[in-house]
């Protein structure tokens, strides 16, 4: 039985109405040249190629191949109108139609959508793996230490688990590239993609570079461990503040612009309540900036008041789906509100007098009471006193 279904299987693969020979070539962020080649080539009426980057499972491309005179087919995805990620594995597959009506499915391929514009060096210290294109390997050596130490340190805040995976870690040389090869806004100087394990950051040759390594790569880092953590749904469960903020304590050389942005906000009364950075946050760089300098400060109050372990039931309850102020009163027992306020009074000194009243008035009740007790048992005295 075992030789005739082995027979069968090779019998089915023999009757592949035609065969396809692949080939892609690609100049990243202008285009991707998809090209088969068909035998018997006379037999194709027409030919649909379907692709689909790995990360992006619920969207696929499609496009009709042009047959060219030397026999090839061949259709163009132009990256200059659809973006795609660089690095990143893209599936694909084609649909052959021939002449009689057959239509048959490819089986499928696949190729590394690398960032060819660049010549890449690599380096690695596992779990990590550096891919650079310039600087010294000094440089690259540095940037592999941050990693080390950035999961060291998530580690001792919520007690993150070591990656199952190895690491990649792009490093372009400015913001500008870097940007332009993710489709990301203006302002975005890193990036994490936990799905295909990959981080991105940008590192200028600057006095600020050495810092730049320990803020970004720890901060980006930290982002793949929650995702490694909680998983792909629970990953997206996790508030904003949340996320941001443990990313931001994560960093070996926090941003010095934090306190700045938060000193100015108070001032002008622009603090965002931290409610409305569950789900999101502002768009343009000023308010970004105090998005994050705000998770960043909100999410290191909440560590020092209670703790990692129950920083690490909090990302737990998210997880599992509660929405931002549910998990807040489940695991921490106060109201999302009260814990802003909280956060403020201590941070800021904001409304700390009306703290420490609202936590003294049960001993002030207490010691009214009391006093009002030991006064009615002296008007008593006084009056038996009277009397006698």
């Amino acid at each position: 039985m075992a030789a005739l279904l082995l027979s069968a299987r090779a019998a089915r693969a023999e009757k592949a109405p035609v065969q396809v020979q692949p080939r892609v070539t690609f100049t990243f962020g202008k285009e991707i040249r998809f090209e088969a080649r068909f035998d018997p080539a006379d037999e194709v009426k027409e030919a649909t190629i379907f692709y689909r980057p790995e990360w992006q499972q619920g969207e696929t491309f499609t496009g009709s191949l042009v047959f060219a005179r030397d026999g090839a087919a061949v259709f163009t995805h132009d990256m200059q109108q659809t973006p795609l990620p660089p690095f990143v594995n893209i599936f694909y597959w084609f649909r052959v139609t021939l002449k009689d009506g057959t239509a048959y499915t490819t089986p499928s391929f696949s190729f590394v959508l690398e960032d060819n514009r660049f010549q890449w060096q690599s380096m690695e210290n596992p779990p990590f793996r550096v891919y650079w294109y310039k600087g010294s390997t000094a440089f690259a050596q540095s940037i592999l230490d941050a990693a080390a130490q950035g999961l060291m340190q998530a580690q001792e805040l919520w007690a993150a688990a070591p990656p199952q995976d190895t690491v990649a870690i792009y490093v372009y040389a400015d913001a500008q590239t870097l940007q332009s090869a993710l489709g990301a806004e203006g302002w975005v100087a890193g990036h994490a993609s936990p799905a295909y394990h990959a981080l991105f950051v940008a590192l200028a040759d600057t006095p600020q570079q050495a810092s730049d390594i320990r803020r970004l790569v720890p901060h980006e880092l930290a982002h793949y461990l929650l995702y490694q953590q909680t998983g792909p749904a629970g990953y997206r469960s996790l508030p904003m503040w949340l996320n941001e903020g443990l990313a931001s304590a994560n960093e070996r050389s926090p941003n010095p612009d934090y306190p700045i942005v938060l000193k100015e906000a108070l001032e002008n009364h622009r603090l965002i309540p931290i409610k409305g950075l569950c789900y999101g946050f502002p768009v343009d760089a000023s308010g970004a900036l105090l998005a994050y300098a705000e998770s960043a400060s909100f999410t290191n109050y909440l560590l020092h008041r209670y703790g990692r372990s129950t920083l690490r039931a909090l990302i737990t309850a998210y997880a599992d789906g509660m929405d931002c102020e549910a998990g807040a009163e489940q695991v921490l027992h106060e109201s999302l509100y009260r814990l802003d306020r909280d956060w403020q009074a201590e941070t800021f000194n904001v409304g700390k007098w009306s703290q420490l009243f609202r936590h003294m008035l049960p001993w002030l009740v207490l010691l009214l009471v009391l006093l009002l007790s030991l006064a009615a048992g002296a008007w008593v005295i006084s009056l038996q006193g009277s009397k006698g």
